[in-house]
């Protein structure tokens, strides 16, 4: 899901520059150097556009093999900012996986299948750690309230249960009026103290640990849910697991390499 952006003014008025009109001067010779600059005005084009074409090759770096995402950027990041997130796996993992997103968001649901078959082949076995960072978008109502919940139940140790089950039951909660009823059906289904969850909620103890993560991911240019990193190289939008299985397995080969 795209974070929303604000309509771009219209200019109402073009004003065009006035040249008067005078009939050419035929002078000798003067259609034939006419027709050598026109030439030269060709090849001119001509050349500008293999240097842009060879120019963007360069820029774009090698193709990816078919099938693969393309990377949208690459970032250096700080370990010690996953902080602000939920971590799972092993500190000094050869690859680490970030996932930035919302609970409401109905792409980060259909990403959610891929990423809980990441955490039983990589991340449980030790080879990659995960981390998941909490960036609720102001469009989805419940979606703030829903990563509190999930941190609420965090406190007594199942945070997720609580994160694959708000996942797995989105359509019950998100377009409710007030969720808190659904919450506490779903922590009580996952064995979590319903009402020890319902008061961490009202008292907002886990608001601003919500609030640190969604900043952090302004900070980085998040603008998108799902958003995900493999070590350095992020991607927007949600992939199959056979593709996030490829990625991962393409930055543990080069580890190894070093």
């Amino acid at each position: 899901m795209q974070k929303p952006e604000q309509p771009k003014p219209e200019h109402d008025h073009q004003h065009h520059h006035h040249v008067p009109h005078h009939p050419p001067h035929h002078t000798p010779g003067y259609e034939g150097s006419s027709r050598v600059w026109l030439y030269a005005g060709i090849v001119f084009l001509v050349i500008a556009i293999i240097y842009s074409v060879v120019l963007l090759t360069h820029s774009r770096g090698k193709p990816a093999a078919a099938g693969e995402p393309v990377a949208d950027a690459q970032l250096q990041f700080d370990p010690g900012n996953d902080a602000s997130g939920i971590a799972l796996g092993p500190d000094k993992a050869k690859v680490v996986v970030r996932e930035f997103a919302d609970f409401q968001c109905p792409a980060c649901g259909g990403f959610e299948p891929a990423v809980e078959q990441l955490r039983k082949e990589y991340v449980d076995t030790g080879k990659v750690r995960f981390v998941f960072f909490d960036y609720p978008l102001e469009q989805h109502k419940n979606a703030l309230l829903a990563a509190e919940a999930a941190r609420c139940a965090g406190l007594q140790d199942h945070y997720w249960q609580m994160h694959d089950a708000l996942y797995a039951h989105q359509a019950d909660w998100a377009n409710q009026a007030d969720p808190l009823n659904q919450f506490q059906s779903i922590s009580q289904s996952q064995g979590i103290d319903s009402g020890t969850l319902l008061r961490c909620l009202r008292s907002g103890s886990t608001h601003e640990t919500v609030i640190r993560s969604s900043d952090y991911a302004e900070a980085l240019g998040v603008r998108a849910t799902p958003t995900f990193a493999v070590d350095g190289d992020v991607y927007s939008g949600s992939i199959t697991y056979a593709q996030l299985k490829g990625l991962v397995d393409a930055e543990l080969a080069a580890g190894a390499q070093h």
